[in-house]
Protein backbone atom coordinates (compact mmCIF):
# COMPACT_ATOMS: atom_id res chain seq x y z
CA UNK A 1 0.00 0.00 0.00
CA UNK A 2 1.42 3.39 -0.96
CA UNK A 3 0.77 6.14 1.51
CA UNK A 4 2.00 9.67 1.31
CA UNK A 5 3.08 11.02 4.67
CA UNK A 6 2.65 14.73 5.02
CA UNK A 7 4.56 16.36 7.83
CA UNK A 8 4.31 19.96 8.90
CA UNK A 9 7.63 21.75 8.53
CA UNK A 10 8.69 24.10 11.30
CA UNK A 11 9.34 27.62 10.04
CA UNK A 12 13.11 27.97 10.26
CA UNK A 13 14.84 30.75 8.36
CA UNK A 14 16.79 29.20 5.52
CA UNK A 15 20.17 30.56 4.47
CA UNK A 16 20.31 32.36 1.14
CA UNK A 17 20.26 29.99 -1.86
CA UNK A 18 23.53 28.88 -3.40
CA UNK A 19 23.93 29.81 -7.07
CA UNK A 20 24.13 27.02 -9.63
CA UNK A 21 22.15 23.90 -10.42
CA UNK A 22 21.07 21.32 -7.89
CA UNK A 23 22.05 17.68 -8.00
CA UNK A 24 19.68 14.83 -8.88
CA UNK A 25 20.51 11.38 -7.54
CA UNK A 26 18.71 8.05 -7.97
CA UNK A 27 19.06 4.95 -5.80
CA UNK A 28 17.68 1.42 -6.08
CA UNK A 29 16.60 -0.79 -3.23
CA UNK A 30 17.16 -4.10 -5.07
CA UNK A 31 15.04 -6.75 -3.37
CA UNK A 32 14.86 -10.49 -3.92
CA UNK A 33 12.52 -12.12 -1.42
CA UNK A 34 13.90 -11.34 2.04
CA UNK A 35 17.29 -10.20 0.67
CA UNK A 36 18.63 -6.87 -0.63
CA UNK A 37 21.71 -5.79 -2.56
CA UNK A 38 24.23 -3.53 -0.84
CA UNK A 39 27.28 -1.92 -2.40
CA UNK A 40 30.58 -1.20 -0.70
CA UNK A 41 32.12 2.13 -1.60
CA UNK A 42 35.31 4.07 -0.93
CA UNK A 43 34.47 7.73 -0.33
CA UNK A 44 36.66 10.42 1.23
CA UNK A 45 39.05 7.74 2.48
CA UNK A 46 36.28 5.81 4.23
CA UNK A 47 34.71 2.47 3.39
CA UNK A 48 30.92 2.48 3.59
CA UNK A 49 27.85 0.46 2.66
CA UNK A 50 24.69 1.69 0.96
CA UNK A 51 22.32 0.80 -1.88
CA UNK A 52 23.32 1.26 -5.53
CA UNK A 53 22.77 4.72 -6.95
CA UNK A 54 24.35 7.89 -8.21
CA UNK A 55 24.00 11.13 -10.08
CA UNK A 56 21.66 11.73 -12.99
CA UNK A 57 23.69 12.97 -15.96
CA UNK A 58 22.67 15.93 -18.09
CA UNK A 59 19.98 14.85 -20.58
CA UNK A 60 19.34 11.54 -18.81
CA UNK A 61 15.91 10.52 -17.53
CA UNK A 62 15.67 9.32 -13.92
CA UNK A 63 14.84 5.78 -15.01
CA UNK A 64 17.76 5.71 -17.46
CA UNK A 65 20.14 6.88 -14.73
CA UNK A 66 18.81 4.25 -12.33
CA UNK A 67 19.33 1.41 -14.81
CA UNK A 68 22.84 2.69 -15.61
CA UNK A 69 23.87 3.15 -11.96
CA UNK A 70 22.58 -0.28 -10.94
CA UNK A 71 24.55 -1.88 -13.81
CA UNK A 72 27.74 0.05 -13.00
CA UNK A 73 27.66 -0.49 -9.26
CA UNK A 74 26.31 -4.05 -9.02
CA UNK A 75 26.53 -5.59 -12.50
CA UNK A 76 22.79 -6.36 -12.30
CA UNK A 77 20.24 -5.60 -15.01
CA UNK A 78 17.26 -3.67 -13.71
CA UNK A 79 14.36 -4.97 -15.82
CA UNK A 80 11.56 -2.92 -14.23
CA UNK A 81 11.94 0.31 -12.28
CA UNK A 82 9.86 -0.19 -9.16
CA UNK A 83 7.75 2.37 -7.33
CA UNK A 84 9.18 5.41 -5.63
CA UNK A 85 9.98 4.50 -2.03
CA UNK A 86 11.04 7.87 -0.61
CA UNK A 87 12.67 11.20 -1.45
CA UNK A 88 15.58 12.85 0.35
CA UNK A 89 16.23 16.57 -0.02
CA UNK A 90 19.60 17.53 1.41
CA UNK A 91 22.02 20.39 1.13
CA UNK A 92 25.67 20.67 2.10
CA UNK A 93 28.44 23.03 1.07
CA UNK A 94 29.81 20.36 -1.29
CA UNK A 95 26.42 19.34 -2.78
CA UNK A 96 23.91 22.16 -2.52
CA UNK A 97 20.25 21.37 -3.13
CA UNK A 98 20.47 17.64 -3.74
CA UNK A 99 17.34 15.57 -4.38
CA UNK A 100 17.63 11.78 -4.03
CA UNK A 101 14.84 9.55 -5.34
CA UNK A 102 14.94 5.98 -4.01
CA UNK A 103 13.02 3.27 -5.85
CA UNK A 104 11.94 -0.15 -4.52
CA UNK A 105 12.95 -2.57 -7.29
CA UNK A 106 12.18 -6.29 -7.27
CA UNK A 107 12.67 -7.06 -10.98
CA UNK A 108 16.32 -7.55 -11.91
CA UNK A 109 18.58 -10.29 -13.19
CA UNK A 110 22.22 -11.06 -13.84
CA UNK A 111 25.21 -11.80 -11.66
CA UNK A 112 26.77 -9.38 -9.18
CA UNK A 113 29.92 -7.84 -10.65
CA UNK A 114 31.07 -4.26 -10.07
CA UNK A 115 31.83 -2.16 -13.18
CA UNK A 116 32.04 1.30 -11.57
CA UNK A 117 33.78 3.70 -13.98
CA UNK A 118 34.50 6.05 -11.06
CA UNK A 119 36.33 3.28 -9.19
CA UNK A 120 34.56 4.12 -5.92
CA UNK A 121 32.39 1.00 -5.61
CA UNK A 122 34.59 -1.91 -4.59
CA UNK A 123 32.02 -4.61 -3.91
CA UNK A 124 28.37 -5.64 -4.01
CA UNK A 125 26.53 -8.38 -2.13
CA UNK A 126 23.05 -9.85 -1.76
CA UNK A 127 22.34 -10.09 1.98
CA UNK A 128 19.44 -11.29 4.11
CA UNK A 129 17.39 -8.27 5.19
CA UNK A 130 18.28 -8.47 8.91
CA UNK A 131 21.99 -8.72 8.12
CA UNK A 132 21.76 -5.88 5.61
CA UNK A 133 20.02 -3.64 8.17
CA UNK A 134 22.79 -4.37 10.69
CA UNK A 135 25.47 -3.50 8.11
CA UNK A 136 23.65 -0.27 7.16
CA UNK A 137 23.20 0.72 10.82
CA UNK A 138 26.99 0.68 11.27
CA UNK A 139 27.85 2.19 7.87
CA UNK A 140 29.84 5.43 7.78
CA UNK A 141 27.60 6.71 4.96
CA UNK A 142 25.82 9.99 5.68
CA UNK A 143 22.62 10.25 7.72
CA UNK A 144 20.57 11.22 4.64
CA UNK A 145 21.73 8.00 2.95
CA UNK A 146 21.05 5.64 5.86
CA UNK A 147 18.20 6.95 8.05
CA UNK A 148 15.49 7.07 5.35
CA UNK A 149 16.55 3.67 4.02
CA UNK A 150 16.43 1.98 7.42
CA UNK A 151 13.07 3.60 8.18
CA UNK A 152 11.68 2.40 4.85
CA UNK A 153 12.99 -1.14 5.38
CA UNK A 154 11.27 -1.25 8.80
CA UNK A 155 7.94 0.27 7.77
CA UNK A 156 7.66 -0.18 3.98
CA UNK A 157 5.73 3.09 4.13
CA UNK A 158 6.30 4.80 0.80
CA UNK A 159 6.15 8.44 -0.18
CA UNK A 160 7.89 10.15 2.72
CA UNK A 161 10.09 13.17 2.04
CA UNK A 162 13.17 13.51 4.24
CA UNK A 163 14.94 16.89 4.57
CA UNK A 164 18.48 17.48 5.83
CA UNK A 165 20.73 20.54 6.06
CA UNK A 166 24.42 19.69 6.57
CA UNK A 167 23.43 16.10 7.42
CA UNK A 168 21.10 17.26 10.23
CA UNK A 169 17.41 16.39 9.90
CA UNK A 170 14.94 19.23 9.46
CA UNK A 171 11.85 18.45 11.51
Amino acid sequence: MNETTTETATAVPAPPPVAGPGVQVVAALLRRGNHIVLVQEQRDGKEMWSIPGGGVERGELLTEALVREVKEESGLNLTVVGPLAYIVNTTTARYPSTVVLAFDCAHWDGEIAVHDPDGQVTGAVLLPLDEAKAVLATSSATRPEIEPLLYYLESLSAGRVWSYRDDQPIE
